[in-house]
């Protein structure tokens, strides 16, 4: 059968057909103008590929090695292993299935992980940035001190009250008014 027989038959187009001969190296015969020609063999292995993609697997995790070997040994068997086989094909294909999964958390986590740790890196650099600023002399910080130093150095004088001034104290004062009057 050719490929655009196949296509129909598994209803995908053909190009999906010799995507997964090229990226799943499979050992497909070719006619005398390169075009491939599928045996029932070939065709039964790929309906496996399409089982497993319907299942979630991805083309790159699908494995059709142990599916050749399995084919074989199921045609050694009885009819009662076969519902052995295909219980265990099933197994194997779950057990892909879970590992293509944790691959995913991992690789979800490990994104997540380098994101934060751009996040602080960044803030690291922002930081080591403003402890360079300050850290830095200017000619600012120099006149705030002088200032403050001849602020200190200078000596406040006592402010005494208006009225005070005008009337004086009248503890000394009463004595002088007294001593005048006596005059």
């Amino acid at each position: 059968m050719n490929t655009s027989a196949v296509a129909r038959l598994l209803n995908v187009s053909h190009s999906t057909i010799q995507r997964w001969v090229t990226q799943l190296n499979m050992d497909v015969e070719r006619n005398q103008l390169g075009h491939y020609q599928f045996s029932d063999e070939d065709i039964a292995l790929l309906r496996k590929i399409q089982d497993q993609l319907n299942e979630g697997i991805i083309l790159q995790k699908v494995s059709i090695s142990e599916k050749k070997i399995r084919k074989a040994t199921i045609q050694k068997h009885s009819e009662s292993n076969k519902e052995h086989d295909q219980l265990l094909e099933r197994v194997i294909r779950l057990e892909n299935g879970l590992k293509t999964k944790a691959d995913d958390v991992v690789s979800y986590q490990l994104l997540q992980h380098r994101s934060e740790m751009e996040e602080m890196h960044k803030l690291v650099k922002k930081l080591e940035a403003r402890i360079e600023a300050l850290e830095k002399p200017t000619g600012q910080h120099f006149d705030y001190f002088l200032a403050a130093e001849e602020a200190a150095a200078t000596k406040k004088t006592k402010k005494r009250p208006f009225i005070k001034m005008i009337f004086g104290n009248r503890k000394n004062d009463s004595s002088s008014w007294s001593t005048a009057d006596s005059d």
